[in-house]
C-alpha cells in the first residue's frame, strides 16, 4: 500500500475508534513515519494497540494537551491521558524556540499513552537543526539485572543529529528485544532466542507464550539494566508513574500516565 494511502487509512481508523481529527492526524503521521523507517513493530501493527485503547477508554481520544514554560529552558506538557504524539506536536515549537534562545532546552511530558517509536520525536527535533536525546518509560515489562520479575519498562533511548540527507538517528529499547516482538512470536507459535525473557517463575525461557507471563531481559545484562533505571528515575522526576505503578497499555481502562523527555542541544 502506498504510504499516503496508509496514512489516510490510519486516520480514518483512529477517528472511527474515538480519536479527534487532531489526534488522528498526529498518530497516523507517526505511524507512517515508523513504517517508512522500517520499524514495523511500532508502525501500523502497533496502531491496533492504540485503537483498542481508544475503544476501552485507557487512551483519551479527545485530549487537550496543556503546555507550560515556568523556566527559560524547560517546557512541560500534560498530555491529558492522550497520545504522546499529539502532546509533542503542541510543545515542539516552544521547545525549539527556547533551545535556540538558551542553547539547550528540556521537555518533560507527562500523563501520556505509550510513546510508540521514540525515534519519531528525536527525528522531528533534528529536522529543526538541533541535536536531540529522548527517553521514555513504559509499564513494567522488563526484569533489571538479577531480578526475576518485571521492574521497569523497556525504557527506550533515542538520539538524532541533523544531516543534509535527513536526520542520523538511533532508537533502541533497553530490553534485548521489543515486547511486541515477543507477543507476535507467541501469536505465531514460534520460539524466541535464549536471553530474551523469563517465564512467570523467573526462569529463562525460549517459549514466547511463557515469556508474556514473565518478563523481558535487558540487553547487555547489568549495562542495559542501568540505562533502564536511569530512564526510570528521569521519568519519575518529570512527574510520571514508575513503571510498576503504570497501568498496562494493552488491557484495562486506566491510562498508563507515562513520561517522554526530549533534551535538545
Amino acid at each position: 500500500m502506498p504510504l499516503d494511502a496508509l496514512e489516510s487509512l490510519c486516520e480514518s481508523a483512529i477517528r472511527s475508534a474515538g480519536g479527534s481529527p487532531e489526534t488522528a492526524a498526529a498518530l497516523a503521521s507517526a505511524t507512517v513515519a515508523a513504517e517508512r523507517r522500517g520499524r514495523r513493530e511500532v508502525g501500523a501493527a502497533h496502531l491496533l494497540d492504540y485503537l483498542a485503547a481508544l475503544r476501552y477508554g485507557r487512551l483519551n481520544g479527545v485530549a487537550r494537551p496543556r503546555v507550560a514554560s515556568a523556566r527559560a529552558a524547560v517546557v512541560t506538557v500534560d498530555a491529558d491521558c492522550g497520545t504522546a504524539q499529539l502532546a509533542f506536536d503542541h510543545a515542539l515549537g516552544d521547545l525549539v524556540e527556547r533551545a535556540r534562545a538558551s542553547g539547550v532546552a528540556v521537555l518533560a511530558m507527562c500523563n501520556s499513552f505509550s510513546a510508540g517509536e521514540l525515534g519519531h520525536y528525536a527525528s522531528r527535533v533534528a529536522d529543526k537543526g538541533l541535536i536531540a536525546l529522548a527517553c521514555a518509560n513504559s509499564p513494567a515489562l522488563m526484569a533489571v539485572y538479577g531480578a526475576r520479575v518485571a521492574i521497569t519498562g523497556t525504557n527506550p533511548l533515542s538520539c538524532a543529529l541533523p544531516h543534509p540527507s535527513g536526520p542520523r538517528m538511533f532508537d533502541q529499547a533497553t530490553s534485548a528485544t521489543a515486547w511486541v516482538t515477543v507477543r507476535d512470536a507467541a501469536m505465531r507459535g514460534e520460539t524466541i532466542p535464549d536471553g530474551w525473557a523469563l517465564d512467570a517463575d523467573g526462569n529463562p525461557t525460549s517459549d514466547a507464550r511463557a515469556a508474556l507471563s514473565g518478563a523481558l531481559l535487558p540487553f547487555g545484562g547489568v549495562k542495559g539494566a542501568n540505562i533502564a533505571l536511569m530512564v526510570e528515575m528521569l521519568a519519575a522526576v518529570a512527574g510520571g508513574s514508575f513503571s510498576q505503578d503504570a497501568a498496562p497499555f494493552d488491557s484495562g481502562t486506566r491510562s498508563p500516565r507515562l513520561v517522554l523527555q526530549p533534551c535538545l542541544v
